[in-house]
């Protein structure tokens, strides 16, 4: 048995799950994958042994659970990555936690109007309350690339935790055809081009198990 386990739900469907998943394939650390698919009769059943909350992502490092996508990022960046998730520098760093923090607990409209599913293509009209977060998003994602971005093509110029937060959003964006400024397309772009997003997407799209409902609420 491997020391770190990442517990997680649907790839079609679980955005959550995505970012530690991410994080851990990016920097090359091993970890076994136990997949349990959401919204079924003995899901509950199934989590209870690895989760306090009963919902995904959790991570168990040898006698240490932590649930929440989030978290899971901070624990995985101070106690395996020597805080190597996070970028270099007091204000890039402050900047990073600030937007990740705010993209995984804002964005209601989104969350709920288009919910990550790896299958879907196709132009979603979006709610006056959507616009306004697809524009806050859009700034965010053009304000960081211009201010930090100068030393490689991801929000802080090397990978970090905030991209695997923005990972996602990223694919529900291309899915449901987000209209975006230059700059936040083009982030995008390069985040979608990421070779671990795009097999966390080719898997998603293999799955079959059906959800009852239409958007997995983890966190």
């Amino acid at each position: 048995m491997k020391d770190i386990r990442l517990v997680i739900g649907d790839k079609n469907y679980s955005s959550w799950s995505m970012c530690p998943w991410l994080l851990l394939k990016m920097f090359d650390i091993e970890f076994e994958e136990i997949r349990i698919t959401l919204y079924q009769d003995n899901t509950a059943e199934k989590l209870g042994p690895y989760s306090p909350s009963l919902k995904v992502p959790v991570l168990l490092h040898r006698d240490i659970t932590v649930w929440d996508s989030l978290a899971i990022c901070e624990y995985i960046s101070e106690e395996v990555l020597a805080d190597a998730g996070w970028p270099n520098g007091s204000k890039r760093r402050a900047s990073a936690r600030s937007v990740s923090s705010e993209i995984h607990s804002e964005f209601p409209a989104l969350k709920k109007e288009w919910p990550m599913n790896c299958k879907a293509s196709y132009r979603l009209k979006p709610s006056e309350g959507l616009v306004d977060e697809i524009a806050r998003i859009d700034a965010i994602w053009s304000c960081c690339r211009r201010r930090f971005g100068e030393n490689g093509n991801y929000l802080y110029g090397r990978f970090s935790i905030a991209d695997c937060l923005f990972a996602p959003v990223a694919v529900c964006f291309d899915a449901y055809g987000a209209e975006l400024s230059g700059e936040a397309n083009s982030y995008m772009r390069h985040l979608l081009d990421n070779p671990f997003v795009q097999k966390w997407i080719l898997l998603g799209r293999r799955e079959k198990e059906p959800l009852s409902i239409a958007y997995a609420s983890t966190a």
